[in-house]
């Protein structure tokens, strides 16, 4: 990221946000379409950490961790609604989310705990490296690998046919 535009974020230049976001949408689009599944709540969570991005700016402590700083923000805002969506549903009766036409392996994703999900989704899907994933989480590094390692092998028992009882 070149420094001009960090600077005009720093400004608080909502233009120079906005065009931040615009060139990684999609990487952003994908983090948050596997923690919700859901087009408009995805859009919502990029308005809400483009405005959060915007108000707290001046938070951020080091310029080289920005990216990062961004990813945490809008990950925790995945957390949010999907804990949200989580309570209402447990309030109306559990849905069946099986039903719903998807790959095999993001089922079985689905099936993981949210510790061990996450960090497979900014591995695997997002191309994070075990660092980076820990600065964004907040956790060590041998936390990140172990978690990695975790539900990896418990994925990997679930692709092989022993779905959820054979966690």
């Amino acid at each position: 990221m070149t420094s001009i535009i960090l600077k005009k974020i720093k400004k608080q230049d909502m233009n120079a946000v906005l065009d931040w976001f615009d060139a990684r949408q999609s990487k952003f689009y994908k983090i948050g379409w596997a923690y919700l599944k859901n087009h408009h709540d995805v859009e919502d969570i990029f308005h809400n950490t483009i405005l959060k991005v915007h108000d707290n700016i001046g938070q951020l402590k080091e310029d080289k961790y920005f990216e990062t700083w961004v990813t945490s923000i809008f990950i925790n805002e995945c957390r949010a609604v999907y804990r949200k969506r989580e309570k209402q549903v447990a309030a109306n009766q559990p849905e069946l989310s099986h039903l719903d036409n998807k790959l095999e392996v993001l089922e079985d994703l689905d099936l993981l705990e949210e510790i061990h999900k996450e960090v497979i989704i900014l591995k695997y899907l997002q191309g994070f490296s075990q660092k980076e994933i820990a600065g964004i989480l907040d956790l060590p590094v041998g936390t990140v690998k172990s978690r990695l390692y975790r539900g990896l092998t418990m994925l990997r028992q679930l692709i092989e046919g022993g779905g959820a009882d054979g966690l």
